[in-house]
């Protein structure tokens, strides 16, 4: 398993913002980055393109309320996988979010998509906390 860890961000919003918006797949489509394709989505799965890589499809694992968020793969995908979303109350108005993705690829796959990945977490971390602060 190749885990990639997106940098980690300091949100003016509360832990409980931030989970709520979250906990609904329909959300996320706010914030997909362009290179992400035939988003679909309703409150407990999704699906989407990441161009020129893969079709991925993913529902709702046991999250920890306010805490942690956890999507794992499923259905059809060319690796399994999940993706995990801290939320770390600081204060009141203040929260850190990291995104964590744990995928299971093989020695070239994991060459070939570890900076498209990469990339796609922080872009999603920092879209979230310019709505979040928006």
């Amino acid at each position: 398993m190749k885990t990639f860890e997106s940098k980690t961000l300091d949100i003016a919003a509360s832990q409980s913002r931030i989970y709520t918006y979250l906990a609904d797949f329909r959300n996320f489509g706010e914030l997909m980055p362009s290179e992400i394709t035939n988003w679909k989505a309703d409150a407990t799965t999704c699906s989407f393109t990441i161009q020129n890589m893969a079709d991925l499809n993913m529902g709702y694992g046991d999250s920890i309320p306010q805490e942690k968020i956890i999507m794992k793969s499923q259905g059809k995908n060319p690796f399994d996988y999940d993706l995990n979303i801290l939320i770390q109350n600081e204060n009141e108005d203040l929260s850190e979010v990291k995104i964590v993705f744990n995928a299971d690829l093989n020695p070239m796959l994991a060459m070939m998509a570890s900076t498209p990945l990469k990339n796609f977490i922080n872009m999603l971390v920092e879209k979230l906390k310019e709505i979040m602060e928006g």
